[in-house]
Parts: structure tokens; C-alpha cells; sequence
């Protein structure tokens, strides 16, 4: 999936501060949520989401792992 495809979860994420199976996310995963929605040049770029945490996100600021949890169990295969 792609950015564009999934800009209500990154809203949703961002107003709840949570992912989208529930669990509560870091300053520093919120920061990086309003990061992925305002760089809308990068729509086009794939997101993953964190198997622990449920965190979806770009796959460009990710670079080591979950920002929310440290987790670095990371799919592109996204389920919410």
C-alpha cells in the first residue's frame, strides 16, 4: 500500500494517538505522523505497519525499527 491509500488511518492514528488496534503511541510516533502527512510528495512511498503496536507509517521514516514501540517485527502486508 501506498500513503495516498491510507491517509485516514495516519488521521485517525494522529487525532486518537493510538494505532489502529488500540495501543497508545509515542510523542515521537505522532511527530512522525504529522511528518508522513505533510510531505505529500511522498504520497507514492509504500507504508508499513509494526506487528507488535499495530503502528501504520511511511517506510522512509522508519529506517530501524517501530518509533513507537522499537520493534523491529515490521510487514507491508497492512491490517486494520
Amino acid at each position: 500500500m501506498k500513503i495516498s491509500d491510507v491517509l485516514n488511518i495516519l488521521t485517525a492514528e494522529g487525532i486518537f494517538e493510538r494505532s489502529p488496534i488500540g495501543r497508545p503511541l509515542t510523542e515521537l510516533a505522532i511527530e512522525t505522523i504529522k511528518a508522513s502527512l505533510n510531505d505529500k510528495k511522498n504520497y507514492d512511498q509504500e507504508v508499513i505497519q509494526c506487528k507488535n503496536c499495530g503502528f501504520v507509517i511511511s517506510s522512509l521514516l522508519v529506517p530501524s525499527g517501530c518509533v513507537s514501540c522499537g520493534s523491529k517485527d515490521l510487514t507491508k502486508d497492512i491490517i486494520v
